[in-house]
């Protein structure tokens, strides 16, 4: 038992003393960026989904 109180111990003090945690500023801008990257994505797929959409649309009309 010992073992995991030593365990929470150094725990506690690496995330307290040694990481470095990022600034307001740079969690914001970070934030924005994986926003702004997303939205692109999403972006990327839905018109990639639409020209699919499209062309098998057509084939398909085609057909008959």
């Amino acid at each position: 038992m010992s073992g995991v109180a030593e365990y929470i111990k150094e725990s506690y003090i690496e995330l307290t003393q040694k990481v470095t945690w990022p600034t307001w500023r740079e969690l914001m801008n970070s934030a924005i960026v994986v926003l702004i990257a997303a939205i692109i994505i999403a972006m990327l797929i839905f018109g990639m989904d639409q020209l699919i959409h499209f062309v098998l649309n057509k084939f398909y009309n085609s057909l008959t």
